[in-house]
């Protein structure tokens, strides 16, 4: 049994690597996740480092022109072949490296909402009863920052403050802290990004995030509806 080693894979890292399996394309199964090429360059390198080997491996030519596949390593990973591996779904862990985790009502009408603390409403993508109270993970990966707002298919464009700002301890990117609404949603971006759009704190931002990038988690939720800054 593989000693445990305080690994974290995230859904979304598991939904990169099966993506990356049948799309042998970084691009294409960037894409199929939602998520942007860099962002699933981060992940890929993230996990190499923290289980100490290659995740993916480059193929060039043959009649498929090249493409990438995952390693034995990457395949262990998608398979869960390691007692190390935590599910941030199940178990958020770390102030700044877990899905961002909200509490809200659900509203169906005018269209499947979430309102999250006073005023908030966010569009979702997934089902649940009238008013029940549910529970959302929101990747910081997933969410597209701007200075301005402009035309987006995102249903939910929010108006937000940058509150902090945190580098990478590997170098690979920054975490943005913003409040929208009372409410902080952590950011996961790349240096250069945050350099030319001038990302520091007390600047407004605009925040898209498409519907079904909110996940519903576990089941009706009995707790607060406003969600515990320590959480978000």
């Amino acid at each position: 049994m593989t000693r445990r080693r305080g690994n974290v894979v995230t859904s979304t890292d598991i939904a990169l690597l099966r993506s990356l399996a049948q799309e042998r394309s970084i691009v294409a199964a960037s894409a199929r996740v939602g998520i942007s090429r860099d962002r699933a360059v981060y992940r890929v390198e993230r996990l190499e480092r923290a289980f100490g080997g290659p995740v993916v491996v480059g193929v060039r030519g043959g009649s498929e022109h090249g493409g990438s596949s995952l390693t034995a390593l990457g395949d262990r990973i998608v398979q869960g072949g390691f007692d190390s591996v935590e599910m941030i779904d199940a178990r958020p862990v770390g102030p700044l490296s877990s899905p961002n985790l909200l509490r809200g009502v659900y509203r169906r009408a005018p269209s499947p909402a979430v309102e999250v603390g006073r005023s908030l409403r966010l569009r979702v993508a997934f089902p649940a009863e009238d008013g029940a109270r549910v529970r959302m993970l929101l990747d910081p990966e997933v969410i597209l920052v701007a200075r301005r707002r402009f035309p987006s298919s995102a249903r939910n464009v929010v108006p937000g403050t940058v509150e902090s700002v945190h580098p990478d301890p590997g170098g690979l990117g920054v975490t943005l802290v913003v409040r929208c609404a009372g409410v902080r949603l952590r950011v996961a971006m790349t240096d250069e990004p945050v350099r030319q759009l001038g990302l520091r704190p007390g600047v407004p931002v605009w925040l898209y995030v498409k519907a079904r990038s909110l996940r519903p988690v576990g089941g009706p939720d009995r707790g607060p509806t406003v969600p515990d800054p320590r959480e978000v």
